[in-house]
């Protein structure tokens, strides 16, 4: 079960993150611009207390906060 500490909207950035996508991709993919996507993921750094992308998307998964990658799932270019 997932907690409360990240909003829908910052696990989805997440989510993309683990998925190896860009910021700028994940804006495309989201509908949002570029700086807001930054400003998601500066908060879900914050609230995971991380210092960069890869560190929250270890810490999120660690706590169960992201479900595990699918192993067959392709990563983004």
């Amino acid at each position: 079960m997932l907690s409360k500490l990240l909003s829908p909207r910052l696990r989805q950035c997440l989510l993309l993150a683990r998925d190896g996508h860009t910021a700028v991709q994940m804006a495309f993919i989201l509908g949002l611009s570029f700086r807001t996507v930054n400003q998601y993921l500066s908060e879900a750094y914050r609230r995971l207390g991380a210092h960069n992308r890869m560190q929250a998307v270890a810490i999120a998964l660690r706590r169960g906060e992201l479900p595990p990658p699918d192993p067959g799932a392709p990563i983004a270019p």
